[in-house]
């Protein structure tokens, strides 16, 4: 995720703040995704209480929305259209 957000050009990327443990699994991840970006590249993760910032809620009905398509349910991803767009991740 880091790799595709720093190829838009995203250079600070904000995330809801959970327990400690996860937000250090957090930080060490986007450490280690740094090494695929080039030198000199600019990327911060700053973690954020959920209820100080709304805009977090946004990934959260897109993630709902593209798990529902998943689950064969399109309508809601079908609202979304074009401006979703699907990354293939690989989970280990």
């Amino acid at each position: 995720m880091v790799c595709e957000l720093h190829g838009f050009g995203v250079e600070h990327l904000c995330m809801e703040a959970r327990d400690q443990i996860l937000n250090a699994r957090d930080v060490a991840t986007v450490q280690q995704a740094r090494y695929a970006l080039p030198k000199d590249a600019v990327f911060r993760l700053d973690h954020l209480p959920g209820a100080a910032e709304p805009l977090l809620w946004v990934p959260d009905v897109v993630a709902g929305a593209v798990r529902a398509e998943k689950l064969g349910e399109p309508r809601y991803r079908e609202i979304l259209g074009e401006r979703v767009i699907d990354f293939p991740v690989e989970v280990r």
